[in-house]
């Protein structure tokens, strides 16, 4: 008996950046053990063809949908799509695609952790991802009595640099802004456009602006004057995961359309963020210290004797710098590692990330992510499924 013919799937993708290279690479990975499918690299048209795509014999499709009139083409064609880009809503499609919300979340909360008071955020027009990390960002703020300005800049084509009238506007609206300004960016090729506006306007980085993008992609940051501080985001998941919806509905046609946010990976500190935004001497020599010892357990007392004060007058100045306690600021700092372990180190037990962490066995860890986080240390691995209410 003949065997039966292997699955077409075609991937319709284009590789300008690393960002999409990251995701093809996931694909590869996610079909690696799909022995009865096909996989097809189709060029990535400027428009979509249904009659065109139906002439290649597939099955399924993977691409990224850049325009709203391609949403109803790939629909034309009756084949399973899956969407593997951001920036537009599709919710008539499948889509697997960066957490966006969430990286504007995270963002605010590394800079609150570094003592800011003023923010910012520069967006681009007409793309849903620039939105929602906004929106993310924003809400955190707001969640703690702050608010952040807004600039938006008109779309740019996928790989261009900002125009000079952009990087012209960037800096006025700097100016009008207090300092320091902890400046959240919608991707790189912002946070590059706003370095040259400092540069114009005479502003230092990071002590007059601190500044964090995202994609982290090392050619492009490569040519920006500033060590860019990024957000990585996770390609090779989005790819992976793209790869194992398709096969589902490959073998289950009809199910309804769903999309999958997948977490960044982890922000990649660089000199544009390399400031906290403490007046208080004694309190940014404990900040260091405890950035400095966060593998370890770290106790208020012996924080104070380092830096030279009593317990009682280092509890006291730090509210009065950052609004919370010694101690609150430590887990703070220690779950954020924990996170980024968890997500980072699968071959790790809870307990052994737990105790690289500065916590003293994998229960304290558990309790201290349901306090602050709301979910379990096994939520966090898995990318907070649990506690993400389908973001």
């Amino acid at each position: 008996m003949a065997d039966s013919p292997r699955a077409r799937v075609g991937i319709l993708l284009s590789m300008e950046t690393e960002h999409w290279h990251g995701v093809l690479r996931g694909l590869a990975e996610g079909f690696r053990d799909a022995p009865a499918v096909q996989v097809v690299k189709i060029a990535r048209p400027e428009k979509i063809d249904p009659a065109a795509l139906r002439r290649h014999r597939l099955q399924g499709i993977i691409t990224r949908v850049s325009a709203v009139a391609d949403e109803a083409r790939l629909l034309a064609t009756g084949l399973p799509v899956v969407n593997v880009s951001g920036r537009l809503d599709l919710p008539r499609l499948n889509n697997v695609i960066n957490d966006d919300t969430r990286v504007g979340e995270l963002a605010a909360a590394f800079f609150r952790r570094r003592g800011f008071a003023h923010f910012g955020y520069c967006g681009v027009s007409r793309h849903e991802s620039s939105r929602r990390r906004g929106e993310g960002f924003k809400r955190v703020l707001a969640a703690e009595g702050a608010t952040a300005a807004e600039v938006t800049l008109p779309e740019m084509p996928e790989g261009d640099a900002v125009s000079p009238q952009a990087v012209a506007r960037i800096g006025r609206w700097l100016a009008s802004l207090a300092r320091p300004l902890a400046l959240f960016c919608f991707n790189d090729a912002v946070a590059r456009a706003v370095t040259e506006a400092c540069e114009s306007a005479s502003l230092r980085i990071p002590d007059d602006v601190a500044l964090l993008g995202v994609d982290n992609e090392d050619i492009p940051l490569g040519f920006s004057a500033v060590a860019l501080s990024s957000f990585e985001l996770n390609r090779r998941e989005i790819g992976f995961r793209a790869a194992q919806r398709l096969l589902v509905l490959l073998k289950t046609p009809g199910l309804p359309p769903a999309t999958d946010r997948v977490p960044p990976v982890k922000i990649v500190a660089r000199g544009s963020t390399d400031k906290l935004a403490v007046n208080d001497p004694v309190v940014a020599a404990a900040l260091d210290y405890i950035a400095d010892h966060v593998g370890n357990v770290i106790y208020v007392d012996e924080i104070a004797r380092e830096v030279g004060v009593s317990r009682r007058s280092l509890e006291t100045r730090f509210r009065a710098a950052l609004d919370t306690p010694v101690y609150a600021e430590v887990q703070r700092q220690q779950l954020e590692r924990a996170e980024i372990m968890l997500k980072e180190t699968p071959n790790l037990t809870i307990a052994e990330v737990a105790y690289a962490c500065g916590f003293q066995d994998a229960r304290h860890l558990a309790v201290v992510c349901r306090r602050k986080l709301g979910c379990t240390p096994g939520a966090l691995r898995h990318g907070r499924e649990q506690s993400s209410g389908g973001r």
